[in-house]
């Protein structure tokens, strides 16, 4: 996927391409969280926006037999982008529930998402059975074979037709998201720099409940008794959505223990290297949520007692376990917090090989220790006679070492472009990173910063008097 925003935020124009591994970089307030939050948003809220936009013409098909062919080829081949552009507008007019602001932050925004690669979505099968009832009883059965363009709908009974919620309608255009678009647009799910006081206070933190009372103390008791609906117009969100996300994550985290993801079933050794970067592992006794460090015998912390490390990256390893799948596309706002340098580099090994198992990586960073040892891992995947033998040597994985083609960096920073007058302005945007093989990616907000530190620390050294 590639996105063109403009006048989002604190950025004023931003192309991003998703890599395998994306990684933004740069100083604090220059329009990270603004771009992390609208990728996210939009990938989140893709599928409801497609049914808004399908909906009018799969009705108008819908009202003429009871036999129902839609002919995918004639309806999305090469029009696939076209589609994305009317669901960036739409999606415009959500950013202020995204982000739980004003909707005038972003009067002037505009999304356009776009494919950067062609599917064939006719050699791609789909069955799906529309039932209802405590006896599952079949309402329609929707099927597309396998080098086919037609999607059949056989109608079995008119209720499904009728339903003022659920109706056929959405079970089309969910149908057409899985075969047409799914392929451009991964699941997500993300780790917000908030998430460290999520885990101490996840209990206490129900966002529905605490909107609900909120509205409730708000509105006049006589008033919520002539109109009850008027509690659900006053239930504002607090809250952006990822971190209402993130929060609602780890909230039910003892009820998803016992699922074991895709990833987790394929490549379990990436749950060892977790549960080394976090010196133990995370168990739920007796439907309490505990730590047990590794060697501690029987010793468990709850997350109040354990440190702050293993508070920050709970959401992550219980991603990993319970609902990781290849494909998908994992976002991690500072993966840093609270990571002593040795697991940050530690945790840069552990994303390389979650990219090389098949999971998307989209990280937000202010740590030079990451980036230094995904440059490492990229230099590595050299695999000349010299660079094996540092392999060998440092005790680095096959698994762990990532091609430079996978990666992309950004940088938040001002360039200067022409503007409609003919004179050229300023303007702040993410600035992509060369990457090269032998040297891995040049990091100027880092670099900076430690030559400074450098230079002044050899003054000290070296520039008095002897």
């Amino acid at each position: 996927m590639r996105f063109h925003f403009e006048n989002l935020g604190l950025l004023n124009q931003v192309d991003i391409d998703l890599a395998d591994l994306t990684l933004i970089c740069g100083e604090n307030n220059t329009g990270k969280t603004y771009a992390t939050y609208a990728i996210y948003g939009f990938l989140r809220s893709w599928r409801q926006l497609l049914r808004f936009t399908l909906e009018a013409e799969i009705d108008e098909l819908l009202k003429e037999q009871d036999k129902y062919q839609f002919d995918l080829q004639q309806m999305f081949a090469g029009k696939v982008d076209d589609y994305l552009t009317r669901l960036g507008k739409n999606y415009v007019e959500i950013l202020p529930r995204v982000f739980a602001t004003e909707a005038s932050v972003f009067e002037k925004t505009i999304c356009v998402p776009c494919c950067t690669q062609t599917d064939d979505f006719l050699t791609r099968p789909y069955q799906q059975r529309v039932q209802a009832g405590p006896g599952g009883k079949v309402l329609a059965t929707i099927t597309k074979e396998a080098g086919s363009a037609i999607l059949d709908v056989l109608v079995a009974d008119a209720e499904v037709l009728q339903r003022p919620y659920g109706k056929l309608t959405d079970f089309i255009a969910d149908a057409i998201s899985d075969i047409v678009f799914s392929p451009h647009l991964p699941s997500v799910h993300i780790a917000s720099a908030e998430r460290t006081g999520a885990a101490i206070f996840r209990k206490e933190l129900d966002m529905a409940r605490t909107r609900m009372l909120k509205a409730i103390n708000e509105i006049d008791s006589k008033e919520l008794r002539r109109n009850p609906f008027k509690i659900l117009q006053k239930m504002d969100a607090d809250y952006a959505w990822p971190v209402e996300d993130n929060v609602d994550f780890v909230r039910q985290l003892e009820d998803i223990d016992k699922r074991s993801s895709e990833l987790a079933n394929a490549h379990p050794e990436l749950l060892e290297a977790f549960d080394g970067i976090i010196g133990g592992s995370y168990k739920v006794v007796k439907q309490q949520l505990v730590f047990q460090a590794k060697g501690s015998g029987k010793q468990r912390f709850t997350m109040n007692e354990a440190s702050s490390c293993i508070r920050a990256l709970l959401d992550v390893g219980f991603y990993l376990r319970c609902k990781a799948r290849s494909g998908d596309l994992f976002m991690i706002d500072e993966p840093e917090l609270n990571l002593h340098p040795k697991n940050q580099r530690a945790f840069a090994r552990l994303v390389a090989c979650m990219v090389n198992a098949g999971i998307k990586v989209f990280i937000t960073t202010h740590s030079d220790y990451l980036i230094k040892e995904i440059n490492t891992l990229i230099m590595l995947n050299q695999c000349t006679e010299h660079t094996i033998t540092v392999q060998q040597q440092y005790g680095y994985e096959d698994a762990e070492l990532i091609d430079p083609q996978r990666v992309k960096l950004y940088m938040t920073g001002v360039v200067r472009s022409a503007i409609s007058s003919g004179r050229r302005g300023k303007f702040k945007t993410l600035i992509l990173a060369k990457i090269y093989p032998d040297r891995g990616i040049e990091v100027g907000t880092f670099d900076d910063t430690i030559e400074t530190m450098n230079t002044i620390q050899s003054e000290i050294l070296y520039g008095g008097e002897l």
